[in-house]
């Protein structure tokens, strides 16, 4: 072990001891020491640290970390500290960096040496926060790179915001800044009273954590029951992760605080109090209560406090040193050296080293214990700060990892060494292209059009992943991998099917592999659209718009909008600079999420947006406090003509989703809808993400919207904020249109295809297609005005990739199933390679409803001499009054190896747009006319 000269202890100040007192109690002490949390490296990040013994001690002193001892290496006047400070953002030198850094001129920052925070200005808010006053861009002082979406004060349940309407600043003699946000929760949002609050963010000389104290009075004449106080937390770019649970926080959990590891830094929130907080977590957010049911009388008050660590590094290691160093302990160190399998030195590598904690003298590890993992870069040392223990030391990375583990112990004050030796690896170039198109260059022009494509790569014995799916952005990549065999599988959308082979990879060797791509699906007539996702300007997401739109082309997506919360966002500028024109349209948007506007609905999207609609918060399109109806009404006033989506709230979003405004009641969703429809919404977005069984609630939804006569049009959106889990496209919604060439694609024909053709299929990959006569789904079929002495023939057809499954044909009429399922076998293969089912269904005007039996004719009954090779006719569906019918396809295998995580929640799914059907023939069904 390397003894260390240890450096003094910066003076204490009376907010650290606050905090440190606070994170003494037992159970956060014990967490920070021995357990942190753990998540998968995000890729671009490395080790800050210097080389060499000497400048490792000295990041000890830079960090203000060590014992009490003074040693020559740390500079004696390391005491004199500047003190934090307060300014305006006046322009770009003044913000913090980054593509979620939100600090806009006329914001403020509080820093000191160590950290720095943003918190807007009064007025309109950033991303889902109704007004200025929050915290929205937290970063480390050197670096100043935010990663951190917002931090909004919730109060209620459910929750409310506040409404900050000044702020004030200052500081005080013993060197501490802070900013201060004054408002209140509006009376009429919060029954039986209301509140003043003031929210101080506190920054002390040296301290990595802001202290934020909210305070409460009750400025009305009744009591106010029930409050719950806490935070909404978008973590933005940074994977959320807390003591005992596994990274990406899903559901209800408590725990004694949350964190936030990103790419090259990393937050902790935690109450000072040492008490549990509780949360409910989703993607790219956690709702974080502090104190429950709390009661205030007229006149009473309430308070209180948490803070907000910054780590240095963007891995747990990091936050569970700060949150160590906060409850008073004095840190250690790791210093690794990596050897390859004869004893020579590598260098360093990319990749993530894991610190197990272990138990001694026969304890039993802590319960909610987690692996630390320290990330580490191939341009910096292997060496960072750690809490002293007893630790197991591993490494993967780079293609290789350790052949054994290291045991080390770490003292205070001292760098424990850990020798590994890794595996060798390999190199895998891989060509991939797709079918039709010219053989890739020997060396492609870095600055061509980009041909993205989605690999994966499996542990061909064990099927394990080797790592997140990996783009090959100019039909190359260039993987260092283990030795052994490998499964590749490139992928380019449900339309494609997969390339794939099976690689050796020897150590030290370079195996060569070319792949081809081809389109199976016909989907010719319709572009593939997923009209909701997020980029990092969406404070709850954390992809930058350049990953956004590759990963958009790499899925097969043609057509996206653009929909920031709050925020109007074009990014066709940057699909031009990226030279994905010809496989990608961006259509400009926003998507509105406020106040009264929720009223239990979710959102409104709004696309494509003009220059006469600037950005919501420079106020073209006001949001805070507004009905649904009356955006619907400033929207339409609009010129031009753009659509109006509902997207639907089903659980699992951020509360801050309709804040504020009274949750509806189960059985008033229907209503509301119907309001909403009724008022001008174009289209209902059934199916968000993976989310199956919310898909199933919004179709019943559906249909008792199109039996009481609002005709809408379905739409299925991914609502992607990330990448992987959530991948663009997963679900989709081809839309109908004249030409399908992204390249060339006529916006105001998507847009007419949306609002009055709604002639859709939305599906993650199965893709169907419904006529009856000559009208396909989305129109109105008159068979009586049409029919020419015999019934009409509801012709179906399925066709899928070979590795999408499709076991069931289910026929909906007036949203009843009309029969059993229809099975799917794939009875014929087209030319292309795709598998494919056609179905042919009578529709037979008459009394009763549903699907007769077949007669034993049906074979050659109506559709006699129109079928073809897997073709097949069932039992007639017979219509007695105006109806609508829709076809829905499911497929019982996942949508392996393309996605992966839960199979129920990738499981083949596709639906047709309604096809409307006039039985009684006066040109018009359930509030749908035919057209002329």
């Amino acid at each position: 072990m390397t003894r260390s000269p240890e450096c003094p202890r910066p003076p204490r100040s009376p907010a650290g001891r606050a905090a440190r007192r606070a994170l003494r109690s037992a159970r956060l002490f014990a967490l920070a020491l021995t357990s942190a949390t753990c998540a998968p490296p995000v890729q671009g990040g490395s080790v800050v640290v210097s080389s060499g013994a000497v400048e490792r001690l000295g990041m000890l002193c830079r960090w203000g970390r060590g014992g009490g001892e003074q040693g020559d290496l740390c500079p004696r006047d390391g005491g004199a500290a500047r003190p934090a400070r307060v300014r305006r953002i006046t322009g770009p030198a003044d913000a913090l960096s980054g593509p979620l850094a939100a600090g806009r001129p006329g914001d403020y920052v509080l820093e000191n040496d160590e950290i720095a925070v943003v918190v807007d200005q009064p007025g309109p808010g950033a991303g889902l926060a109704e007004s200025g006053g929050n915290l929205i861009d937290a970063a480390d002082a050197r670096a100043r790179r935010d990663e951190l979406g917002q931090i909004v004060t919730r109060l209620g349940a459910p929750p409310r915001q506040v409404i900050y309407r000044d702020i004030t600043t200052g500081g005080s003699e013993d060197g501490a800044a802070w900013i201060e946000a004054r408002g209140e929760v509006r009376g009429r949002d919060l029954a039986g009273g209301a509140l003043s609050v003031t929210t101080r963010y506190t920054l002390r000389p040296r301290d990595r954590a802001v202290m934020i104290t909210t305070s409460l009075r009750n400025d009305g004449d009744r009591p106010v029951e029930a409050l719950d106080l806490g935070d909404v937390v978008h973590w933005g770019a940074a994977e959320h992760v807390a003591p005992g649970m596994a990274p990406g926080l899903r559901g209800e959990h408590e725990a004694p605080y949350l964190a936030g590891v990103g790419a090259g830094v990393a937050y902790a929130l935690a109450p000072v109090d040492g008490a549990a907080v509780r949360a409910r977590s989703g993607e790219g957010f956690s709702d974080v209560t502090f104190a429950r049911q709390a009661a205030l009388p007229p006149g009473g008050r309430a308070a209180y406090q948490r803070i907000l660590a910054i780590a240095p590094r963007g891995d747990a290691l990091a936050v569970a040193t700060e949150l160590f160093f906060l409850g008073g302990g004095a840190p250690g160190g790791v210093a690794l050296e990596l050897v390859d399998g004869r004893g020579a030195p590598l260098p360093p590598l990319a990749g993530k080293a894991t610190l197990t904690p272990i138990a001694e003298d026969g304890a039993a590890p802590p319960a909610a214990a987690l692996d630390l993992w320290l990330r580490t870069g191939d341009g910096a040392p292997l060496a960072a700060e750690a809490p002293p223990g007893l630790y197991l030391v591993g490494f993967e990375g780079s293609g290789r990892r350790a052949l054994g583990g290291a045991r080390i112990r770490i003292r205070a004050g001292e760098f424990a060494p850990a020798r590994l030796t890794l595996s060798g690896a390999g190199r895998l170039y891989l060509g991939v292209r797709e079918g039709g198109a010219s053989a890739p260059a020997a060396d492609p022009d870095p600055l061509g059009p980009l041909a993205p494509a989605k690999v994966s790569l499996f542990d061909a014995a064990t099927g394990k992943a080797l790592s997140p799916p990996r783009l090959a952005l100019l039909g190359e990549l260039d993987a260092a991998l283990p030795p052994g065999r490998v499964r590749v599988v490139a992928s380019h959308g449900p339309e494609y099917a997969l390339a794939e082979a099976t690689v050796d990879i020897a150590d030290g060797g370079t195996s060569r592999l070319d792949l081809t791509l081809e389109r199976v699906v016909d989907t010719s007539g319709y572009i593939a659209c997923d009209l909701r996702q997020h980029t990092a300007r969406s404070a709850d997401a954390g992809v930058s718009s350049a990953a956004r739109l590759v990963w958009n082309a790499a899925e097969g997506v043609e057509c996206a909008v653009a929909s920031e919360h709050n925020l109007a966002s074009d990014l066709q500028r940057d699909v031009a600079a990226l030279r994905l024109e010809s496989r990608l349209r961006m259509l400009p948007g926003v998507e509105l999420t406020s106040g009264r506007s929720g009223a239990g609905l979710g959102s409104l999207g709004v696309f494509p947006l003009g220059r006469e609609a600037a950005a919501p918060r420079e106020g073209a399109l006001r949001w805070v406090d507004e009905t649904a109806s009356e955006i619907l009404r400033e929207v339409r006033a609009l010129p031009g003509e753009r659509v109006v989506q509902v997207s639907r709230q089903h659980g699992g979003g951020s509360p801050l989703h309709g804040s504020g405004a009274p949750r509806a009641a189960p059985d008033q969703g229907p209503s509301l809808l119907a309001q909403i429809v009724g008022d001008g919404a174009d289209a209902v977005e059934v199916w968000t993400g993976r989310d199956a069984a919310a898909r199933d609630r919004a179709l019943e939804e559906l249909w008792a919207l199109l039996r009481a006569s609002h005709p809408v049009t379905p739409t299925a959106t991914s609502d992607s904020h990330g990448l992987h889990g959530a991948e663009a496209g997963y679900p989709r919604t081809y839309v109908a249109v004249a030409d399908d060439d992204p390249g060339r694609l006529d916006v105001a024909d998507l847009v007419a295809g949306l609002r009055r053709r709604r002639d859709v299929v939305i599906t993650n990959g199965p893709f169907v297609t419904m006529r009856l006569g000559d009208t396909r789904q989305g129109g109105v079929a008159s068979p009586r005005r049409g029919s020419r002495g015999g019934p009409l023939s509801l012709s179906i057809r399925v066709e899928r990739a070979p590795w999408v499954d499709a076991r069931e044909l289910h026929v909906l009429v007036g949203g009843v199933a009309s029969g059993a399922p229809i099975p799917l076998e794939g009875a014929r293969t087209t030319p292309a390679g795709a598998l494919l089912d056609e179905i042919a269904i009578p529709i037979v005007l008459g009394a009763g409803g549903g699907r007769r039996p077949p007669r034993p004719d049906a074979r050659a009954g109506a559709a006699r001499g129109d079928r073809g090779p897997g073709q097949s006719a069932h039992g007639a569906i017979s219509v007695a009054e105006d109806t609508f019918v829709v076809a829905i396809v499911r497929g019982r295998r996942p949508l392996e190896p393309v996605l992966a995580g839960d199979p129920g929640e990738i499981l083949p799914f596709a639906m047709t747009a309604p096809l409307w059907i006039d039985a009684d023939g006066d040109g018009r069904s359930l509030g749908r006319a035919a057209a002329p």
